[in-house]
């Protein structure tokens, strides 16, 4: 059984935190999902972090997975590898979001997991649910924007039928 988030019942959002944390989780996926990858690690915080982990590591409380990046400058590297120097199959993902939960607020900091569902489409149409899990997520709220100080993609599967090229 995978570690669960408790959900903080208590903690009310104001409407513009509320939409200020849905425009940024739609803006990530859609970066993704339309090919708009030099976007994406503006999601971020200078000093954020990003990993993907299985869910098996997850719960057994490892630190590091498939992806691991400690600074938005290393997203951007990554996209820029994905540009110009990774080789693999033309394809794309299309996001499927949940409902986000925000859990806690603490230290100016909002927790939050949002389930995903991605399905990749291939070059040829050939269409297959890649990946799904849960994103965990903390996010601070400057002037209105909201930006994420960690992302922890997790997993449920513990296999992947090809490399993770692109991020989840």
């Amino acid at each position: 059984m995978s570690n669960v988030i408790s959900s903080n019942t208590d903690l009310k959002l104001d409407q513009n935190t509320k939409e200020a944390i849905s425009r940024l989780l739609v803006c990530a996926a859609h970066s993704i999902d339309n090919n708009l990858l030099e976007n994406w690690p503006l999601c971020f915080k200078d000093n954020a972090t990003y990993k993907i982990l299985t869910r098996a590591d997850f719960d057994l409380g490892r630190k590091v997975g498939v992806w691991f990046c400690d600074s938005k400058a290393m997203l951007v590297d990554r996209v820029n590898s994905i540009r110009s120097v990774n080789v693999f199959e033309p394809h794309v993902y299309r996001h499927i979001l949940g409902t986000s939960e925000v859990t806690q607020y603490k230290d100016k900091k909002y927790s939050a997991q949002t389930n995903y569902v991605v399905i990749r489409t291939m070059y040829d149409g050939d269409m297959a649910v890649f990946s799904t899990g849960r994103y965990v997520d903390e996010i601070m709220i400057e002037n209105e924007t909201a930006l994420f100080q960690s992302r922890t993609v997790i997993t449920d599967s513990i296999r992947y039928d090809t490399m993770v090229a692109l991020p989840l």
